[in-house]
């Protein structure tokens, strides 16, 4: 025993983060040290007399034990220098407000760090400021509202600032008109519930997935008139959009640029390539995560998995693509390989279906799920286990269904059946030291 607690190892201390980098010659510690005591070595190097906690790596995965358990467990001698680094402790995210809808939100997205848009299953998309001030509720949809989605600096570049899809089978663009938001036209020619929306990083297009199996693509410009004339044929087939139509005239008509087929079943997310705004991925109930090229039209790619897709999204930092699931996992896949079919990674912790996933915006590793356990878990890709766990703070939203995520900036926005639209405090910790894309 004595001679096990007696082993050392030669290490060499490596960080990213210029301000916390030690001399990286090696030096011999005991077999021993977990985390704590290798932070306790590098506040002492650095000086610190206000400890600082850090986290450790070795070959690209936390250091969760003792040097000696990681060692056995890679079948390494310790006559080999161990190269760890080492990067400040993330703090958890924290509640710090909560905005209470009357039914259930299915959707959510940032607008900017103080303009929140929410979508409801009253069929009201609601916008709030960080005032904790409904500014809007935005009424032209005749049922549950789907999806939400902001445009990010829409001043610049268009003049919707806002879509959302309902069950009543149509997208509408928001903007603003005479000082208020309106409706500025309803996107047409899907014949089940939309879904999800997704805008490409230019805000000139945006894609709808729909229960009716199709994917749609759409200009982001407002039509001089109403394209009615182009849905003639879909009219004629489907009275009940018909019907539907008559029943909002005032708001203009959009029709698809083109319509991508090849899902079976529902489709129930799709996200924009932000590296490639012709490519989008899209997941749905046939268990496949597809890659498209919506120039052409063309499938170009198809995973599949064991379970249904709830949702998608793409990090143009890691270049992943990450997917929500109905076994309560996490899945990462690599487009840009040449067998991109393959999961790249599983990760499991959630005890309910997993609806949203969330990239965190200024970083290659960090991601966001949200689930039907009420509880966000907060990843560091380079390891297996969430880094945090975030439970509801308020009675009323635990044990309830997740529904939405989004990460904007420093923050995570959360909601679903309680009807709280819970917004947390992120630590500007989970950005890489590199520039944002």
């Amino acid at each position: 025993m004595d001679s096990l607690n007696d082993a050392q190892v030669q290490i060499r201390l490596v960080a990213k983060q210029l301000k916390y980098a030690v001399p990286d010659a090696p030096i011999v510690v005991p077999q021993q040290l977990q985390r704590y005591g290798l932070s306790e070595i590098v506040n002492h190097l650095l000086g610190n007399e206000k400890p600082v906690p850090f986290d450790f790596m070795a070959d690209g995965q936390f250091l969760r034990g003792t040097l000696s358990t990681y060692l056995k467990e890679k079948s390494l001698s310790a006559e080999n220098i161990l190269t760890l680094e080492y990067i400040e402790s993330m703090l958890p995210p924290t509640e710090i407000a909560s905005y209470s809808h009357d039914d259930w939100i299915s959707s959510v997205s940032a607008a900017s760090a103080d303009r929140f848009v929410v979508g409801s299953y009253d069929g009201v998309v609601r916008v709030w400021n960080a005032q904790s001030e409904c500014e809007d509720e935005l009424r032209a949809h005749e049922s549950a509202v789907k999806c939400v989605v902001a445009v990010k600096d829409s001043g610049k570049r268009s003049r919707v600032e806002l879509l959302s899809g309902s069950q009543d089978r149509t997208a509408v663009a928001w903007g603003t008109k005479g000082g208020q938001r309106k409706a500025l036209y309803a996107a047409r020619g899907h014949t089940d519930s939309i879904d999800a929306v997704a805008i490409n990083p230019s805000s000139t297009h945006f894609v709808t997935a729909s229960a009716d199996s199709t994917l749609r693509f759409w200009s982001m410009a407002v039509p001089k008139q109403s394209e009615d004339s182009q849905l003639e044929e879909a009219a004629v087939s489907a009275p009940a959009a018909k019907k539907r139509r008559s029943a909002n005239a005032d708001i203009m008509t959009k029709a698809a640029i083109g319509t991508l087929t090849g899902h079976v079943g529902p489709v129930t997310s799709v996200c924009f390539n932000a590296d490639q705004e012709s490519q989008v991925f899209s997941g749905g109930w046939d268990h496949s995560v597809r890659t498209w090229d919506v120039a052409s039209g063309v499938n170009v790619a198809t995973s599949l998995c064991d379970k249904v897709v709830l949702d998608v999204d793409y990090s143009p930092h890691s270049r992943l693509v990450a997917t929500g699931h109905a076994d309560r996992s996490v899945r990462l896949w690599d487009p840009r390989s040449e067998d991109s079919t393959v999961v790249k990674l599983r990760l499991s912790s959630h005890k309910g279906f997993v609806s949203s996933v969330a990239w965190a915006p200024s970083s290659a590793f960090m991601l966001a799920s949200a689930s039907h356990d009420s509880t966000i878990k907060v990843w560091d890709i380079r390891s297996r286990t969430p880094l945090y766990t975030v439970y509801a703070a308020s009675d009323k939203d635990k044990g309830k269904k997740l529904l939405g995520l989004d990460w904007h900036k420093s923050l995570l926005l959360a909601g679903g059946e309680s009807g709280s639209l819970r917004i947390h405090s992120v630590n500007g910790q989970y950005a890489d030291d590199q520039p944002s894309a």
